[in-house]
């Protein structure tokens, strides 16, 4: 059965960074990307947060304790570079998924923004181990 469509938001401050994720996003037909989630709605759509971090800094960890908060997004996260304490901390927020940004593709991004949607809110994180 083909994923169902997912709406999605991109968040970072990098300009091109964020450009470089919607152009990848823009033309699947299981995405539509908006500039910001809608309010509470009777849509059953699932909506997903990917944000772009090259570290987890404090106004990093700010933003993506604010997209976590509330239930209303999953978040997937791009990150250049985490410790692992600050692993454990992104876990602890309720990313639901860890992409590392030099390994980072289409594919896996599609893949990683369905498995956000698709994903309980009890269940761990994920991380990309591949290489």
């Amino acid at each position: 059965m083909p994923d169902a469509r997912v709406t999605v938001t991109v968040h970072g401050p990098d300009p091109l960074s964020r450009a470089g994720v919607v152009r990848h996003l823009q033309h699947q037909p299981t995405v539509e990307l908006i500039d910001r989630p809608r309010p509470f709605s009777d849509e059953p759509r699932s909506t997903v947060a990917v944000m772009l971090a090259e570290r987890l800094d404090a106004r990093a960890g700010a933003e993506l304790r604010r997209l976590v908060r509330g239930g209303r997004q999953r978040v997937v996260l791009i990150a250049g570079e985490l410790r692992e304490t600050e692993l454990m901390a992104v876990m602890e927020y309720g990313v639901r998924a860890v992409l590392w940004q030099h390994r980072t593709t289409p594919k896996r991004l599609l893949r990683a923004v369905h498995r956000a949607a698709r994903a309980d809110r009890g269940e761990p994180c994920g991380v990309d181990r591949s290489l």
